[in-house]
């Protein structure tokens, strides 16, 4: 037991959600670099919204006539060129660094790890208890989200500026498209 945390065999038996492992740094890697992709679900769910948008400019014309289809044609060609705009001005990083390491917990199972971005503080060193939060992806790797020491420090990872602009913008492009599609379903009820 150290301080007032638990011995990492405790721990290791407790069920908390986010936490993949508890156990020993045993090895770190050498910083690699991996491509940095977009997310699937907001691209997917400004697509969608897009479509939303598109389907109301098509029933505009039907129930209201040509006003309320030049109004939802002038909303739509917004914002087009607003995601235009975003996507146009937002950096486009290609790799993001990954430092790998290795966490043996108290039963003697391995967990490779993987820290996307930085670490404020540094990498643990080899040796040092922590407790492992993220999830595990399709290679059977860890994707760290945080990492909590025996002393009770959390370290979290964090992407470089390009990398949070680029999700930012995701998002924004999302946002854009959800509010057309609100506003062309606003003006398919509300305007007669």
């Amino acid at each position: 037991m150290t301080g007032d945390r638990p011995a990492a065999e405790d721990l290791a038996h407790q069920r908390v959600p986010g936490r993949v492992a508890v156990g020993t740094v045993t090895r770190i890697g050498t910083v690699r670099q991996e491509p940095f992709g977009s997310r699937t679900g907001l691209t997917l769910a400004a697509w969608g919204c897009a479509a939303l948008t598109v389907a109301g400019v098509a029933l505009s014309p039907v129930a209201g006539g040509m006003s309320l289809l030049a109004k939802a044609i002038v909303v739509t060609v917004v914002v087009t060129a607003a995601a235009f705009a975003v996507r146009r001005w937002t950096p486009k990083p290609d790799v993001v660094d990954v430092h790998p390491l290795w966490v043996k917990d108290v039963t003697g199972v391995e967990h490779p790890c993987r820290i996307r971005g930085s670490m404020t503080q540094g990498l643990p060193v080899e040796g040092t208890g922590v407790e492992v939060y993220g999830r595990v992806g399709k290679s059977g790797s860890v994707l760290v989200r945080e990492l909590v020491t025996d002393g009770g420090q959390a370290w979290r990872p964090r992407l470089p500026l390009p990398q949070r602009i680029s999700r930012g913008a995701e998002v924004l492009n999302v946002v854009l498209w959800a509010a057309a599609a609100l506003t062309v379903a606003w003006l398919l009820v509300f305007s007669r």
